[in-house]
């Protein structure tokens, strides 16, 4: 009896030390997965901001024409047709308001019979003088009758020639004041032009700032010009010219910059902007935590990059001044390691260190 149930105990042994050992190590090889699987170490990262800048200054501008033109007639008469309309676009040489020329052409004509008269008066005075069959003194009244006649011609032909008001440079015309039909004066506004592609922006700059630097600093400055109906599109601008005194209310100069007109955009004579004024682009120094250093040097230190795309460390090498900052070795937009970088190796996997709620 005693024997019977001895063997089945040591029958059941054996079957359940193989279980509880595959137990065991199941339990170990989970423990030991667990162990050896490294964990992804947080770290905390500065990006590196744009260590290039270029001081930008602006001010309130308004556009205005570059060439501008008042035009009139330069003799009175009734206007037969003004060709053109506001907002229109015409070239130099173009005829833009015609007035009736019917009188002038007939004062032309009594000029022109007037001048026939006294030049073939003239020629005959000159051959009977050369004759001597004449007196000095007729001939003197001939002469003088031809040239009275000659300058009375040229100035009807010049009257005729007035009755026509031809652009005189490339333009828009941004008002018109009389209609056809009407009568007017002479040097009477008729109508304005503008030029279309040149334009220019002015605005004021405070006292101070033109005094700190000369006048071929301030040529050499990089303007563009941004208006209030497109202020994400910056149009290149060159400088013009600046006011010799300045306006003693609002103590500033006036200064001009020219444009050239966009195709994409209209842009009128009294839009307002603004004129931005560019200094030279300047660099400044990047300083790194105590924590950052791997190794740092007099000159020289190492640190650690955080690669965004493969989540990983690589150890880079940056030159540093006197101070210790960083001149050179980092770009803009790269994240440096600020803290725990003695513990960590190349090419480790980290992931981004996060602030807890309420931590």
């Amino acid at each position: 009896m005693n024997t019977t149930y001895q063997s089945r105990i040591r029958n059941g042994l054996l079957v359940l030390l193989p279980l509880l050992s595959t137990i065991a190590l199941s339990g170990c090889n989970k423990a030991q997965s667990e162990v050896t699987e490294l964990v992804i170490k947080p770290v905390k990262v500065v990006q590196v901001p744009e260590l290039t800048f270029a001081p930008v200054n602006s001010y309130l501008a308004q556009v205005d024409a570059t060439d501008r033109a008042q035009l009139s007639f330069q003799v009175a008469g009734q206007i037969s047709a003004v060709d053109v309309k506001m907002g229109e676009t015409v070239q130099a040489g173009e005829v833009l308001a015609t007035l009736d020329p019917t009188d002038y052409q007939v004062a032309l004509d009594a000029r022109q019979a007037e001048f026939n008269l006294a030049k073939s008066q003239f020629e005959r005075a000159k051959r009977l003088f050369d004759q001597k069959l004449i007196s000095a003194d007729e001939f003197d009244r001939r002469e003088t009758q031809y040239k009275a006649a000659t300058a009375s011609l040229h100035q009807a032909e010049s009257d005729l020639g007035y009755t026509q008001i031809i652009a005189p440079f490339d333009g828009t015309v941004s008002m018109t004041y009389q209609k056809s039909f009407e009568v007017v004066t002479a040097k009477q506004p008729i109508l304005n032009l503008i030029s279309s592609q040149d334009l220019d922006v002015t605005f004021s700059i405070p006292v101070p700032v033109v005094k700190s630097m000369t006048l071929d600093q301030l040529n050499k400055q990089h303007f563009f010009v941004t208006l209030d109906s497109h202020r994400k599109q910056p149009i290149e601008a060159k400088f013009k010219e600046i006011a010799l005194q300045p306006d003693l209310d609002t103590n500033s100069y006036q200064v001009s910059v020219t444009i050239n007109k966009p195709t994409n955009i209209n842009i009128l004579a009294g839009m307002s902007g603004q004129v931005h004024i560019e200094s030279e682009s300047r660099s400044y120094n990047f300083a790194l935590p105590q924590g950052a250093w791997i190794n740092q040097q007099q000159a020289q230190a190492l640190v650690w990059r955080f690669d965004a795309e493969n989540s990983q460390v690589h150890q880079i090498e940056v030159t540093l001044n006197e101070n210790g900052e960083v001149v050179a070795g980092l770009n803009s937009g790269d994240q440096i390691v600020v803290a725990g970088a003695n513990n960590l190796v190349e090419g480790q996997r980290v992931k981004l260190w996060t602030r807890e709620g309420g931590i």
